[in-house]
């Protein structure tokens, strides 16, 4: 069996990283779980991959018939309001263009997966609207949109080239359902400084940090930047963080300060790379002998494909951090390099 390709190696991590939460403390708990579930991943990137076969291959949901009634009683509502941004105007430098922006609202959406199951759901296509649309920086044109699906919503992010039509957007980042109870991130990781873009309620600020640093005398530092407001959004050009987890954004509200969890990165993130070079499922006892010996601690189980590894984070910049898990992400691919190796003659 072959390795999974970038495509699905992609796949898999936006897989990881789905879900809209409850609550910002739920959101924390999913961070941390994100990733464990990440460190987890590489030894069991066989089982993984031919799930995302399954789930791509599994059939649409169907509504089922339901026979009208002649007074219906009263019934509870089932549908989860929708976030105020979807009831607001479009927000950014495209949203006079009433044209293009209903040509957006049109545009079709791949699958969105349950994050529940991870079977297929199917959204409103009446219900799609258009909360921003704008050329960001760095050459890009962005537009998002957002619809309902059973009683949750949903977001889709298309892209395209500064001055892109419609039809010329692609998406950015699959569907994939929003809380829309505090705000929404979107990141072009594909250079050293990308795109920020965070829809906010309106008055609410922000500040992005890319990394915590270690200054020339050992102290570790972070340095936050405030995002300038552009078009009813707040937009502005950051340094992309060097792992999943190294960027820290917040809003402020009324003077509170809070954390925001819900980015979504489009792009080549480095870190997304780095299991690129697996050749199969590794060799167990390598990798467990590799990553010991870069002092994670490992525990490998009875079954194939259930080892497992963590390390307890100290004091570590951001680069520090990096170097660790591409370390750990080089053990995975030596490993499974030496599983396919041929036979040496004489062995």
């Amino acid at each position: 069996m072959t390795a999974p390709g970038p495509d699905v190696a992609a796949r898999l991590q936006q897989l990881a990283t789905r879900g809209a939460p409850d609550a910002t403390a739920d959101t924390a708990l999913r961070a941390v779980a994100v990733n464990r579930h990440r460190r987890r991943r590489a030894a069991s990137w066989v089982a993984a991959a031919v799930a995302v076969v399954v789930l791509g291959t599994a059939a649409t949901l169907a509504r089922p018939e339901v026979a009208p009634a002649a007074a219906p009683p009263p019934a509870a509502r089932t549908t989860a309001a929708p976030p105020p941004v979807y009831e607001q105007p479009p927000r950014g430098s495209l949203r006079d263009d009433t044209t293009f922006v209903s040509q957006v609202a049109a545009l079709p959406w791949s699958t969105l997966l349950d994050p529940g199951n991870g079977d297929p759901v199917d959204i409103e296509p009446d219900t799609r609207r258009v909360v921003y649309a704008a050329d960001v920086p760095g050459g890009h044109r962005w537009a998002l949109v957002m619809a309902r699906w059973r009683t949750q919503w949903a977001i889709a992010w298309f892209a395209g080239p500064r001055g892109a039509t419609a039809a010329e957007l692609t998406e950015a980042y699959p569907p994939t359902p929003w809380s829309g109870r505090g705000p929404l991130a979107l990141m072009d990781a594909s250079a050293e400084r990308g795109p920020l873009l965070v829809l906010a309620e309106p008055g609410v600020e922000g500040e992005y940090s890319p990394s915590l640093d270690r200054t020339p005398d050992g102290r570790l530092v972070r340095d936050f930047d405030p995002l300038p407001e552009v078009d009813g959004a707040l937009l502005g050009m950051v340094t992309t963080p060097v792992t999943w987890n190294a960027g820290e954004l917040y809003q402020v509200q009324r003077g509170s300060r809070s954390q925001v969890f819900e980015v979504l990165y489009t792009g080549s993130p480095p870190w997304e790379s780095w299991y690129a070079g697996m050749t199969g499922p590794p060799d167990e006892t390598l990798l467990a002998a590799c990553l010991t010996g870069l002092g994670f601690d490992v525990d490998d189980g009875p079954a194939e494909g259930d080892l497992s590894w963590s390390h307890t984070t100290g004091d570590e910049s951001s680069a520090e951090s990096a170097a660790r898990e591409r370390s750990a992400a080089d053990c995975h691919t030596q490993a499974s390099r030496d599983r396919t190796e041929p036979a040496r003659p004489g062995s």
